[in-house]
């Protein structure tokens, strides 16, 4: 599962419950009221109330726990569905919401809104507020709504990076947690571990699970993932298979009272890590330096630098996979395990090796696969980060030219790939009919040009564009044996990274586009290369949620929705 967030819901959310605390464990919450109130789903009626009160009801009070917390639910196509609560009334009830959009913020503060309207029994205003954002087509990033007079809210864009302090997740977690703790989880994840993150506090506990789970970008934890776990689902802790839950602190004792084997908890509140591994002996000690590095230079400072912090080590750690993507003509586009481990260094290595084997790896790679293959393309904050570090072996602007065509070939790239060997076979046709006739004088045009060149010159010629493709253009050669088995992507299986740099590139075009103006001539590898290259977009900058502004009149701010453009430019290309 390439995303376990559903990117098209139905609505803005699904369910609103109102639900009564139990006295004890051994009975069920009680739902006061609903809406919608013909929501007919009766098992989610019954599953949803145990979830509200994750915590040993005969023991804690609501100055202990806190207020707002997030459960999750999966649905059966393994996409997570939100359940964002409120306790009130000394944690005697609580207010749910049941919706597929990860909009923290904005319903944090909605629950927030609903608690104040049924603490004034301000039953008109609260049914109108729910009406109007139940019945409101979901909104783009960065759109403006109206919910009443004197509440609206600006949709988040949740494919950007999480910001400090926007991003409450976030913000919990890095304040919570210390850098060394937090290497050692995400190392720990990293290795699919079974993971236990517990606090006293609701908030702080669920805040670092999907605070923690969100470093892994564009990567997902692929396993049972419950970033708080009701009293009747402790078992799922003595599960045999890697997890990633949240406990809270009233229960834990009984958690460890089971059977627990190798499992990694991290106690929120006293900020230790217990693991029976040392995980992070595992990472690349060049990746780990650099991270830990930019994670102290972050402690002070707002904005996205810890999600790009982490965003960069992924890249470090899984950028090369492009190098091991493999394709031939009329086939699909493949990966191939071996040589993405092989060509690193031996540093890299025992990771790599490692890490093929992990399900969040698979999925991303099978995500990957699957939108080349469907000709849908892709360019989001990963591949430019990959781009801009030098994480893989291929020149990036070919890379993304590459996708960009792949985009525009179809399932099994045969447009694009059937147009290019035509015109190139085309070409050695004519080539071949020139070598019976003199050579004759040199004609006016480009250096690649074709008809300039006599065989032994052409013969030359195109031995010195393959040694440019090994180096800085891979994605597209030629053989002289067989031309046939010309299409790959990737630089060869070596030891090193080769370096480039964009201005390599930019005279290589350069050096192409000369001829453009001579018509008639016929220039082979222009030809060859002109049913691949297209022109890479620039993408805007990320801006900061705008989440916090919940409740404040639209009077109260200059704000002006942005263009069009601007706004697709931060959006990631499906």
């Amino acid at each position: 599962m390439d995303s376990r967030i559903n990117e098209i819901p139905e609505r803005t959310f699904d369910l609103v419950l109102q639900i009564a605390c139990p006295t004890s464990e051994n009975e069920d919450p009680a739902v006061l009221w609903s809406f919608p109130q013909d929501y007919t789903d009766q098992e989610f009626l019954q599953t949803i109330p145990k979830f509200c009160f994750p915590f040993d009801v005969e023991r804690v009070s609501q100055s202990q726990v806190g207020q707002n917390f997030t459960f999750v639910l999966t649905d059966i196509e393994s996409k997570q569905r939100f359940g964002f609560c409120r306790l009130t009334s000394g944690c005697r009830v609580c207010i749910c919401l049941l919706s597929y959009l990860p909009w923290f913020e904005i319903y944090y503060k909605f629950l927030n809104t609903l608690a104040d309207h049924l603490t004034k029994n301000q039953e008109n205003e609260l049914n109108d507020m729910l009406n109007s954002l139940y019945s409101l087509p979901v909104p783009k990033p960065f759109t403006p709504v109206n919910l009443s007079v004197h509440s609206y809210f600006i949709a988040p864009d949740i494919n950007g990076l999480p910001t400090i302090p926007e991003s409450r997740n976030l913000t919990e977690y890095f304040v919570a947690v210390d850098v060394n703790n937090m290497l050692h989880l995400y190392a720990s994840m990293l290795h699919e571990r079974r993971i236990i993150i517990t606090s006293s506090k609701l908030s702080t506990l669920t805040a670092c699970v999907h605070g923690s789970a969100a470093m892994l970008f564009p990567m997902n934890w692929q396993h049972i993932y419950i970033p708080v776990l009701p009293p009747h689902l402790l078992d799922y802790c003595c599960a045999p298979m890697p997890y990633l839950v949240g406990v809270h602190l009233s229960l834990l004792e009984r958690v460890r009272s089971r059977s627990l084997e190798d499992v990694v908890i991290l106690n929120v509140d006293t900020n230790t890590l217990e693991s029976p591994q040392d995980d992070l002996q595992n990472l690349p000690s060049d990746v780990v330096h650099s991270l830990k590095s930019k994670l102290k230079k972050q402690s002070t400072s707002t904005g996205s630098g810890v999600a790009r912090a982490f965003l960069r080590a992924q890249a470090a750690l899984f950028g090369s996979y492009r190098d091991a993507l493999r394709y031939k003509p009329g086939e699909p586009v493949t990966f191939c395990e071996e040589s993405f481990v092989a060509h690193r260094s031996s540093t890299m290595r025992n990771f790599l090796e490692m890490a093929v084997n992990l399900q969040l790896f698979k999925q991303f790679i099978d995500g990957r696969l699957a939108k080349l293959n469907a000709g849908r393309g892709f360019t989001d904050l990963f591949e430019e980060e990959i781009s801009e570090g030098g994480f893989c072996g291929s020149n990036s602007r070919s890379y993304q030219q590459w996708v960009h065509t792949v985009k525009r070939g179809g399932v099994l790239i045969n447009t694009a790939m059937t147009k290019a060997k035509s015109h190139a076979k085309r070409g050695i046709r004519r080539l071949k009919q020139r070598e019976e006739e003199d050579d004759g004088p040199f004609c006016s045009g480009s250096p690649t040009s074709t008809k300039s060149l006599s065989p032994r010159r052409l013969q030359k010629r195109r031995h010195h564009y393959y040694a440019k493709s090994s180096m800085g253009c891979p994605d597209f050669a030629i053989d002289d044996d067989e031309l046939d088995t010309a299409s790959k992507i990737s630089s060869e299986d070596s030891g090193e990274i080769p370096s480039y740099t964009e201005d390599s590139d930019d005279s290589y075009s350069l050096e192409l586009d000369t001829d453009s103006s001579h018509q008639g001539q016929m220039n082979l590898l222009e030809e060859i290369l002109d049913s691949l290259s297209t022109t890479s977009t620039e993408h805007g900058k990320l801006s900061a949620a705008k989440s916090l502004d919940f409740f404040r009149s639209m009077d109260d701010i200059d704000y002006k929705a942005p263009e069009r453009a601007e706004v697709e430019g931060r959006r990631c290309v499906a």
